[in-house]
């Protein structure tokens, strides 16, 4: 598999403190967009796991987004 480089991320959250914690992680060069740049509300988080949410709000997001 060949590694494939990306150059902007989108964190999906509205969570300000879990918006920062993840930045802290994340490199320096790439630039990092929130839900707040799209003026994006979170979709209902109706999974019955963690998991499955996270799940809901990647595709939700990444759809809304391209």
């Amino acid at each position: 598999m060949k590694n494939k480089k990306f150059f902007e991320i989108l964190i999906g959250s509205n969570n300000s403190g879990k918006i920062r914690e993840i930045r802290d992680l994340l490199p320096k060069r790439l630039k990092i967009y929130t839900t707040k740049n799209f003026k994006l509300s979170s979709p209902k988080e109706t999974g019955k796991t963690f998991s499955k949410n996270s799940l809901i709000k990647a595709q939700y997001f990444s759809k809304k987004t391209g």
